[in-house]
């Protein structure tokens, strides 16, 4: 049953775990202005790595920690030795990976970017140890989320907040036209949560040194799933870095910035998707689930309805919104946002494929899909991107986001049995994301308003038709905290 409980609980997690979007948004109006573009650019690159070296340093932990509390939620001595253990070996492998980025880092930058441009130091160093205490941070965020304690998740991540805020901009206006006060205020906010984390970890599960069965378990879940978060990260954020070997740092500003638009869709959707993924673990875990059920079906079904009212409404608002705060030199990044927004429009879907992976810990299936996939990328990429400039990274981005769905639901359905509404899952999304494809055809400058309006309607008027009884029963649930009936399987 999804109840007003729910409902309240990922209002919570959705605008909170979206802070750190809100932030980026808010910071950027400032950096648009008082960064050149090329500085811009540069910065975007910056902060690429550092979501890179944070998946090196987390080592899948943050996914591992969710799974182990709903493991040994049931008994308090197991549940303390096992995320006490957890933390620390994130600090570990947190410390070495640091260690080898300060003796690799240079010449690794001097190999990928030609010493051109961007340098390891001294920013790269600060993206590395910047990545630590983010990953930190998020793990313990991760273990909020799986233990259903949304007042102290808002209040740690509003801390965060407020503080890449003032970092940002306190460095920014004392030195602007340079990336001093981006990067320091990354690293500055990037130690406080760290340490509110350290210091909450230690309080309720006190750090212990746990070797034998104990690292291998972590060790044999957890080095799959850092593959396919480094092959996840290649599929959403290489696009800049092929584009750096044939376009200017303007040209990856402008691209760049549309990315930073399409995280808003993102964020919101995975606030939807931590707060269902809890309830769709215990569902699995009670019925000991091998396969769909009217139940579970529900809660990918209410999140694929809610990614396609979204995805309209975002694409439609911010080319309004968004020119009145920054520079008109960015004017071309509205033309590339449609497309990257319904890259989206299978989110439900992937996270339906991935949620009984993660539960049977079939993790190590992961890379081998991904691999699949990010080669194709990879390949179609380089080509596209050395021909179609920014509309052959948009067009890769597209292809790739359909092609991995496809992989996880061939890889996943040996242990996992699906059965599904395929119009409401599939033939939807896919019709709305022709009809966006077809529409983009026609937008220019001067009419994209009007065809980001007309995208908002039919989407709206699909998505009503198909998902007219869920919707109805989501608005009631509001009302009456239930909503209990089933939708159609």
């Amino acid at each position: 049953m999804i109840s007003k409980g729910l409902i309240k609980s990922s209002f919570v997690y959705t605008i909170i775990g979206a802070l750190p979007l809100a932030s980026g948004f808010f910071l950027m109006l400032f950096y648009t202005n008082y960064l050149t573009t090329s500085d811009f650019g540069a910065l975007l690159l910056y902060i690429s790595f550092t979501a890179f070296v944070q998946i090196l340093v987390n080592f899948g932990l943050d996914t591992y920690i969710g799974i182990s509390y709903f493991e040994f939620k049931h008994d308090n001595n197991l549940l303390k030795n096992r995320i006490g253990s957890i933390v620390l070996y994130l600090i570990a492998v947190g410390l070495i990976s640091c260690l080898v980025f300060l003796i690799i880092g240079k010449p690794l930058f001097n190999i990928i970017f030609k010493g051109k441009d961007l340098f390891f130091y001294p920013y790269g160093l600060m993206s590395v140890v910047t990545a630590f205490f983010n990953s930190f941070f998020k793990t313990y965020s991760n273990l909020l989320i799986n233990q259903q304690r949304p007042e102290r998740f808002a209040l740690v991540n509003f801390a965060n907040f407020i503080m890449t805020i003032g970092f940002s901009l306190t460095g920014l206006f004392l030195f602007p036209y340079t990336l001093i006060g981006p990067m320091w205020g990354r690293l500055l906010s990037g130690l406080g949560i760290f340490l509110i984390a350290l210091f909450s970890f230690q309080k309720e599960f006190p750090i212990r040194l746990q070797l034998g069965s104990y690292l291998k378990n972590t060790f044999s879940f957890s080095l799959p799933v850092l593959i396919f978060y480094i092959l996840s990260w290649i599929l959403s954020n290489i696009y800049p870095w092929i584009m750096k070997q044939f376009m200017s740092l303007d040209d990856i500003a402008i691209f760049g910035l549309a990315l930073q638009f399409t995280l808003l869709i993102e964020f919101t959707l995975n606030g939807l998707s931590n707060t269902i993924m809890p309830k769709v673990f215990e569902l699995i875990r009670v019925g000991n689930l091998h396969h769909s059920t009217t139940e579970l079906n529900k809660y990918f079904s209410a999140s694929s309805a809610l990614s396609l009212i979204i995805i309209p409404i975002t694409t439609f608002l911010l080319p309004l919104i968004m020119p009145l705060f920054i520079s008109k030199d960015y004017s071309q990044t509205y033309l590339f946002f449609a497309l990257l927004n319904i890259s989206f429009a299978t989110r439900s879907l992937y996270q339906y494929f991935l949620a009984p992976t993660y539960f049977y810990k079939k993790t190590k299936i992961l890379p081998k899909l991904f691999a699949y996939t990010a080669i194709i990328q990879m390949i179609s990429s380089i080509i596209l991107i050395k021909y179609f400039g920014i509309w052959g990274a948009i067009w890769a981005n597209l292809f790739t986001k359909i092609i991995q769905n496809i992989f996880l639901y061939f890889g996943t359905r040996n242990f996992f049995a699906y059965k599904f509404n395929t119009l409401k899952l599939i033939w939807l999304p896919v019709l709305v994301m022709t009809f966006i494809i077809i529409s983009e055809h026609f937008a220019t400058i001067n009419n994209i308003h009007l065809i980001h309006f007309i995208q908002l309607i039919i989407t709206g008027i699909l998505t009503w038709l198909i998902y007219n009884k869920e919707l109805n029963l989501l608005l009631r649930s509001v009302i009456t905290d239930e909503f209990s009936k089933s939708s159609e399987q």
